[in-house]
């Protein structure tokens, strides 16, 4: 009797170490589209922030959703760029809605600074209006 009530909690403990790893590495992704944005503002005052103290601007923003007014300067295949200091990372879809020069919100997710190009990036963005 013994040996068969450890047969069952070791086969218990296994069972649910199986679903909850199966839960961990499985997880469903986050849909930023969908998330309330953390901080909204400008991107001239997202810029100014990065500029005036870096380290804590990458602490403050890094993987939270932020949604940004900004002017379209610059489009590529993948990105396009606000104010000529945020790169936006996007589908092609969103791409093609761009207009260059124009004022647009857009919603992304920070994804941190680059020091050499002194450029802020924003991936999973979406246009919040056109």
């Amino acid at each position: 009797m013994n040996k068969r009530k450890l047969l069952i909690t070791v086969s218990i403990a296994i069972l649910l170490s199986g679903v909850i790893g199966y839960n961990y590495m499985y997880k469903s992704h986050r849909d930023i589209s969908e998330e309330k944005a953390a901080f909204v503002l400008t991107s001239s005052e997202l810029t100014k922030e990065f500029t005036a103290d870096m380290e804590a601007s990458i602490k403050k923003y890094l993987d939270k959703t932020i949604e940004l007014n900004g002017r379209v300067t610059e489009i590529e295949k993948d990105n396009f760029m606000l104010d000529n200091t945020i790169v936006c990372y996007t589908d092609s879809i969103t791409i093609t809605q761009l207009i260059k020069n124009k004022l647009i919100n857009v919603k992304g997710r920070s994804i941190g600074y680059d020091e050499l190009l002194d450029l802020i990036k924003l991936d999973q963005v979406t246009i919040s209006n056109n």
